[in-house]
């Protein structure tokens, strides 16, 4: 039996090298398929990279009038351009809008983008009463291309990242600066102009003493009333200076608390997103526990890493959530604070997130020693983190009615204070020309004026009263270590709370079994797909029957050899040229090539066969395969993506294990995928020679009398 099928395969090779028609046809046959691989994959080597992408070309429309916000000019429109000049991303044409219109009506623009002209007023509404939001227009000709309305929505959408970030920048940069400068005028003008006031005004009452003697001494005589009389009023335009001064510096408070009140309401909305921002990280590093766990039961080698970052997360987290703790400290500190229970539950989270640090730590010593972690540990990390995400949603759910009253009623009774002493100044001012007149009616009726000078001595102990209230009243402001603390906050760390609310959060990526290109990537299927299609070719020139008497399995295996000869020759011309023609990044090209021929023979044995049994309908099947592979192995969508039908078969598709294998090959060996590739490749072919050695016959005969039907049509070969 040997023997003979070594015939056969001798016989072939005779036939081709002695026929020169027959080595042109057998030579074509064992490059075309290459050449179907290589031009596929160096079309598609980087087509979403910036070289090509920026040969799309996208209309860009500014027709932004511009507006004016915090006393300055501004055009966010412009600003939107001169970024978009130095990104050479996508193909940006600078147009107006009727060229624009034309263009992409055309199909010279594949998409246009337009700035309306209010865009700047919409965008700065957002510090007024009536939020707008800003709009970008985004028009795309979806007839020109299948692919390009992707690509330049991508384009879009990064216009449109790239104007959030500038417009959360600007406008948390104008109000953290507007707070630090508010801070800087009451530290540096209100605050030195009180306690000059207050000064004055402990001066004064020193002073009363010695009235008090002037008035008395007065009864001993006329001069001495007089000289009494002229001191008096030497001090009565510091005392009407000195209350005009408190006057103004009450005012500029009163002033300051109304511009504190707009301030605090523009404070609430970033307050309330910070509170919602510790519950979203919360979430966060929920889900992160969760890979964590899967990271560790898998053996990963970055899993310390994996726990070190986790833990910087957990300690970023804690600084946000004392910074919180500080603010409503501060606010809380006044008389009419009450945020005992808010303070107290982010206490209570930050204490929790300590715990979480001190379990991870021994997890992460647990770790670099090489020791099995207790999981348990990381079932009580994710408790604790679930009960934070729970005590932030529980704080965010009653910060409008808790939080925000609490903190108004501050602002508010501050204001009321201030009014208050206002209002005794203004008493004292109403009563200052009472005593002036007095003291000029005492001063000029000196001989008479012993009742004059017993009304004056009667009504200055209620002045000196009245004085000392309004002394006592400043001082409790001027020395107010609450207002310092309010004061020190508006002032610090602007730039790093800027920077934070422009990107609170960073994304750290990592790529495993890197594939640097995307016509590497497509190399598994375009070069997979390219050996089916040429053993096809072959199938369908070359005869699978010998002449000669010769049995089933003698003919099977002695034209098998042939065909796998050729098949071999295919494989090694595609794996050589994708190696060394298009230099595709490959980690293994060893194995590769060996991938390459395991796939040549496997297929070889699968479409042999069902030409070798089946005749022309074999043909049939093997072409229907080759659609059906096509869409369901998942070589170049995510098989997830594709049809339930597709889903199903893709298991059971031999396209499905040669990709794999080449993937493996060139991006990096997993080897227990690697080794179900072989094994399901090994078991096709198995499978289809027993199918074919002991149902060659049979079916042949089955099948004899259809084919010299269709032979008498003259319609096949």
């Amino acid at each position: 039996m040997i023997k003979n099928i070594l015939t056969i395969y001798k016989t072939d090779l005779k036939r081709i090298f002695s026929n020169y028609a027959a080595m042109i046809v057998i030579l074509a046959l064992c490059i075309l398929p290459s050449l179907y691989a290589w031009f596929n994959i160096k079309a598609s080597w980087d087509p979403y990279g910036q070289e090509a992408t920026s040969q799309i070309k996208i209309g860009v429309i500014n027709n932004d009038k511009g507006t004016t916000f915090n006393n300055r000019e501004i055009n966010i429109g412009d600003e939107v351009v001169d970024q978009l000049k130095e990104n050479d991303l996508m193909g940006w044409q600078f147009v107006s809008e009727e060229e624009g219109d034309k263009a992409l009506e055309e199909g010279e623009f594949y998409a246009t983008i337009t700035i309306p002209d209010n865009f700047s007023k919409d965008i700065t509404s957002l510090v007024s009463s009536e939020v707008k939001k800003g709009e970008i227009i985004y028009r795309v000709n979806e007839k020109i291309n299948a692919i390009a309305p992707k690509l330049t929505s991508k384009g879009a959408t990064g216009v449109q990242e790239n104007i959030n970030k500038t417009i959360v920048e600007t406008v948390s940069g104008i109000l953290f600066e507007s707070g630090k400068e508010l801070g800087l005028e009451i530290q540096e003008t209100v605050l030195p102009q009180l306690s000059t006031v207050y000064h004055q005004l402990e001066e004064l009452i020193s002073k009363f003493d010695e009235m008090n003697e002037l008035v008395q001494t007065a009864h001993q005589g006329g001069i001495q009333l007089k000289d009494l009389i002229a001191s008096i009023q030497t001090d009565l335009p510091l005392i009407s200076e000195t209350i005009v001064s408190a006057q103004a510096t009450v005012t500029s408070l009163e002033s300051f608390i109304e511009t504190s009140k707009s301030s605090l309401a523009d404070f609430m909305p970033t307050l309330k997103e910070d509170i919602s921002l510790v519950q979203s990280i919360a979430n966060d590093l929920l889900t992160y526990t969760e890979e964590l766990k899967q990271a560790i039961v898998n053996g990963t080698e970055q899993a310390p890493q994996l726990v070190s970052n986790l833990i910087s997360k957990i300690e970023s987290t804690q600084g946000l959530i004392q910074s919180l703790v500080k603010i409503l400290e501060t606010f809380n500190k006044f008389p009419a604070g009450k945020l005992d229970e808010v303070i107290n539950q982010l206490t209570d989270t930050s204490n929790q997130l300590d715990q979480a640090k001190v379990v991870l730590n021994q997890v992460y010593e647990s770790l670099l020693k090489g020791g099995e972690p207790d999981l348990t540990a990381l079932n009580k990390v994710e408790t604790l983190l679930t009960n934070v995400s729970t005590t932030m949603e529980d704080i965010y759910n009653r910060f409008d009615t808790a939080i925000t009253p609490a903190l108004n009623e501050v602002i508010n009774e501050a204001y009321v204070t201030a009014d208050h002493v206002l209002t005794v100044l203004k008493e004292a001012q109403n009563k200052l020309p009472e005593v002036e007149s007095l003291l000029n009616t005492a001063y000029e009726g000196a001989d008479k004026g012993i009742n004059a000078i017993e009304y004056v001595n009667s009504s200055l102990p209620k002045a000196e009263d009245k004085v000392k209230e309004i002394t006592s009243k400043l001082g409790d402001i001027n020395n107010s270590q609450d207002l310092k603390e309010v004061l020190s906050i508006l002032q610090e760390a602007v730039t790093e709370r800027q920077n934070f609310m422009t990107s609170p959060v960073d994304l750290v990526e990592e790529t495993i079994f890197p594939m640097h290109n995307y016509g590497t990537a497509m190399t598994p299927f375009y070069s997979v797909l390219a050996q089916w299609v040429g053993i096809t070719l072959l199938i369908s020139i070359l005869s699978v029957h010998a002449l000669g008497n010769y049995r089933p399995i003698e003919e099977y295996f002695g034209k098998f050899l042939l065909f796998a000869t050729i098949a071999l020759i295919q494989g090694l011309i595609i794996a050589l040229g994708d190696l060394y023609l298009l230099n595709i990044y490959c980690v293994n090209p060893t194995l590769f090539i060996v991938g390459s021929l395991l796939t040549s023979v496997t297929f070889t044995f699968i479409i042999y066969s069902l030409v070798s049994v089946f005749g022309n309908v074999g043909k049939v099947i093997s072409i229907i395969l080759l659609v059906l592979q096509v869409a369901g192995s998942g070589g170049t969508f995510p098989i997830q993506l594709t049809p339930r039908f597709f889903q199903v078969i893709h298991p059971f598709l031999p396209f499905t294990y040669a990709i794999s294998f080449a993937r493996e090959a060139i991006g990096g060996v997993v080897v227990t995928v690697l080794m179900k590739d072989i094994v399901i490749m090994l078991i096709y072919m198995v499978m289809v020679m027993l199918v074919s050695i002991f149902l060659k016959k049979p079916i042949n005969k089955l099948l004899f009398g259809f084919a010299e039907k269709f032979e008498e049509s003259q319609l096949g070969e």
